[in-house]
């Protein structure tokens, strides 16, 4: 049931009298004032409903009625005036209706209305009260998941109910048949009955519907055969990415092979294994202008030359090298930023756009690889809070990529907004720059499982470090998604951004 929480309503009304055609216009206009404290609606169970009250007081005769008196009970259907004066004050003492609601013995909801009024100044207030039916059907949790032998057989689902119902096999259940019938009324049996399976594990769902169609139970169901599932049917690789992985779901020993052996830019590290595992491959750099593409077979080993050959196959892709688009950061560049923070950076002539302490920008920008080049570093090394440059990547508020040039720390930091279940990427901060000259700072985004991305950052060239994002980490950093890009200094000091490259992402059809 749902809980009742009793939110009190002040409500004041003033319903002005009409005029006799033969009243003089000196005639005082007679008013009604009417107050209530009650919600505007109840959602009760059929049966054992608590009563609820109604707070009533008004400076005329009023009625409480119900559209169903014979299964609602109001202690008090009609209520006396209180002096005019005391109501308006909200000094009169209200008179205190309780509302009980008799069980629903009907299978269907029920709903009713009751309505608060002076019949002097008409209806002012309407509740409305939801009663659950008494109808019910159940069926025992441990029923609700089968496994089932590749022999097959059948399977017996106790339906608990007081109405009829039916049962349906949904999409993928070819395999699944009903013994007997598929529909009833009150306490039954449903037995269904499975196929032999010779070739992979499959899956099927039957769902039980009440007298309405409404679906009241999913039955999931699981038959034992040749499990071999890629996470995915296609591999990417950036034009100069060194290795990738693909996961692989077994319960069997299984092989990969090229399709041709004749692509050589590629090999298989994992030519076979055992249950679950990863099929892992090595590229070479692609050094022309033309994607790469290839095919790969996995394939179940065969115990016996009649057992069932299950195949997958993956396609591989390896992108090519696109040239990076080269911004320089001028006046016309910076009036494409936002500037949010209490100083506006300035472009300096020549050098490039300065930010002072507490200035910051933001875009947003296309998907791809960015190299942003900082230089002009100057603060005081033994301040509190040094000069910290930003770089923030907002894909939403659970899935921020920052990193911060720390020149007065000598480091780089990494930090991550990432999904709310404390899933994080973990990175150690990166030292192995000079931070006294210019920092061209890079991250770059590489295909990785379904649609997700490998993230990579450099500094001055440099590997600082990199993560997978994946369906619990970083969940909307997907391949393509555009990011909301920040820029800016915090703390203490000063900092000339001078250009920013932008690589596309490759297209992959």
């Amino acid at each position: 049931m749902k809980k009742i929480t009793h939110i009190f309503l002040a409500t004041m009304v003033l319903v002005t009298g009409l005029w006799g055609c033969k009243k003089s216009k000196e005639e005082p206009v007679e008013s009604v004032e009417l107050r209530y404290r009650v919600e505007s609606s109840y959602e009760l169970p059929a049966s054992g409903a608590k009563p609820f009250n109604i707070q009533v007081v008004a400076s005329h005769p009023w009625v409480i009625e119900s559209e169903h008196p014979t299964w609602c009970m109001i202690s008090d259907e009609e209520g006396v005036a209180s002096d005019a004066e005391t109501v308006h004050a909200g000094k009169a003492e209200p008179t205190l209706v309780r509302v009980q609601y008799y069980d629903n013995v009907q299978l269907d909801d029920r709903v009713d209305h009751i309505r608060i009024y002076c019949p002097a100044g008409g209806i002012t207030k309407k509740v409305t009260i939801s009663q659950k039916g008494n109808a019910f059907l159940n069926v025992p949790e441990d029923e609700l998941e089968w496994d089932i032998v590749r022999a097959g057989g059948e399977m017996s689902i106790h339906i608990d109910c007081n109405q009829p119902w039916s049962a349906q096999i949904l999409e993928g259940g070819e395999w699944l048949s009903f013994e007997g019938a598929s529909s009833g009324e009150g306490e039954s049996i449903l037995v269904l009955n499975a196929a032999a399976n010779t070739a992979e594990e499959r899956y099927a769902e039957a769902a039980i519907f009440d007298r309405n169609m409404v679906k009241c139970a999913t039955i999931n169901f699981t038959q034992d055969g040749v499990r071999l599932i890629p996470a995915a049917l296609e591999i990417r690789a950036g034009f100069d990415q060194l290795s990738a992985e693909l996961e692989v779901s077994s319960n069997t020993k299984w092989t990969v092979e090229k399709a041709s052996a004749s692509d050589n830019w590629f090999t298989i590290d994992t030519p076979s294994g055992d249950g679950d595992g990863k099929i892992v491959l090595t590229f070479t750099k692609n050094v022309g202008d033309a994607l790469n593409k290839a095919e790969i077979y996995l394939r179940n080993v065969k115990e016996n030359p009649e057992d069932y050959q299950a195949e997958k196959i993956i396609t591989v892709k390896q992108g090519y090298e696109i040239l990076p688009q080269k911004v320089f950061m001028n006046s016309a560049e910076l009036g494409e930023w936002t500037s949010d923070w209490d100083n506006k950076p300035v472009y300096v002539d020549g050098q490039g756009v300065s930010f002072t302490a507490k200035s910051r920008v933001s875009r947003t920008m296309p998907f791809g690889t960015y190299t942003f080049r900082w230089s002009g570093f100057n603060g005081d090394p033994a301040a509190e809070e040094p000069l910290r440059i930003r770089h923030w990547f907002c894909f939403s508020e659970s899935a921020e990529i920052k990193a911060n040039i720390r020149p007065y720390e000598n480091k780089v930091a990494f930090e991550f907004n990432a999904a709310k279940d404390g899933n994080t990427p973990s990175i150690s901060s990166f030292t192995d720059a000079d931070f006294t000259q210019p920092v061209e700072f890079t991250i770059k985004f590489d295909p990785s499982g379904a649609n997700h991305c490998h993230v990579s950052f450099f500094v001055n060239g440099k590997d600082a470090g990199s993560f997978d994002s994946s369906a619990d980490l970083m969940r909307t950093v997907t391949w393509g998604y555009n990011p909301t890009v920040y820029l800016g200094t915090d703390k203490q000091g000063t900092a000339i951004l001078e250009w920013y490259e932008y690589t596309a992402p490759m297209n992959w059809d």
